[in-house]
């Protein structure tokens, strides 16, 4: 899973992608989501386009929204400002690097309320990204909001998340 991940984000190998979707929708199975759930992935800067073959949670999105006759969220939760990778930062810096970083489009709130919400992104390491986003969507009063990842690092394993 690891070098897939790598090879999709690191060695521009996209085509991973639509494969790594298919992974992530087997996981998706297993959870509550209930009727036309929301898939809503971690942007990127400045990219509303869900189209973007080079971006893993928009690419997931739409195929998890096709499967699971929801809707893709993309364009609903924005990043307002370029922020430094996260790769390495430390915890505390991870969190002060997101913080106050996302914000709702504002058509957000009348798609999200009411509904399951599933935060989709490709890696969790210490959770401050989910985080920012998820405090930013219960804005919108959703009925519940998910997240689903393709990976933990192992310092989530030791942390419990």
């Amino acid at each position: 899973m690891r070098q897939a991940i790598l090879q999709m984000k690191v060695q521009g190998e996209y085509q991973l992608a639509g494969q790594l979707s298919g992974m992530l929708a087997s996981l998706a199975r297993t959870l509550p989501l209930g009727d036309r759930p929301v898939f809503v992935p971690i942007p990127r800067f400045g990219a509303r386009d869900e189209r973007d073959p080079r971006h893993f949670p928009h690419v997931a999105c739409r195929i998890l929204s096709l499967g699971f006759t929801g809707d893709s969220g993309s364009g609903l939760l924005l990043k307002t400002r370029r922020t430094p990778l996260q790769t390495q930062l430390s915890d505390r810096e991870r969190l002060k690097n997101v913080d106050s970083v996302f914000e709702l489009s504002s058509n957000a709130p009348d798609q999200l309320r009411g509904r399951t919400v599933v935060i989709v992104d490709d890696v969790l390491t210490t959770g401050a990204t989910v985080y920012a986003a998820t405090n930013v969507i219960l804005q919108a009063c959703p009925h519940q909001c998910l997240y689903l990842t393709l990976a933990r690092s192992r310092a989530t394993i030791r942390s419990g998340l």
